[in-house]
């Protein structure tokens, strides 16, 4: 009597991200985009996910150009973490891209005195900041 093995499974083929990507946008594929896909096919798309603080739901969306949410936010959050982008900060220097996304979301805090510079930096002209004060304040990115 033999059993029978499920084969299926053992040699799953890898998702190609960079053919749906170049697939979908054509020759109008972003070259963050493009880095992005290049990761998650050489990876899989939960790393290339959580490397850049995104679910991986949301990468497949993108990667067949149906994602609605915040393209610049996503790209620039790519070109910092994948691409070495770096932005000008009136409080820290040079930060990555990526880095300025993740300061201009935190709350204000007292305690830290660079904390606040920053929160305030980030809601009073700084070019790289993309918070819009509705009403005075705002404390999201």
């Amino acid at each position: 009597m033999s059993a029978t093995v499920n084969v299926k499974n053992k040699f799953k083929q890898k998702t190609n991200f960079l053919e749906i990507a170049v697939v979908s946008y054509g020759e109008g594929l972003p070259d963050w985009i493009e880095a992005l896909a290049r990761l998650a096919t050489d990876t899989n798309a939960t790393i290339a996910a959580k490397k850049i603080g995104y679910s991986s739901s949301l990468l497949s969306s993108l990667f067949r150009g149906t994602y609605s949410g915040d393209l610049d936010k996503l790209e620039r959050k790519v070109r910092g973490v994948l691409m070495g982008v770096n932005v000008e900060c009136p409080i820290l220097g040079e930060i990555g891209a990526d880095q300025c996304l993740d300061e201009q979301g935190k709350k204000h805090v007292g305690t830290s005195a660079v904390r606040t510079a920053l929160y305030h930096a980030c809601r009073n002209g700084c070019p790289n900041s993309r918070i819009v004060l509705q009403g005075g304040d705002a404390d999201a990115a």
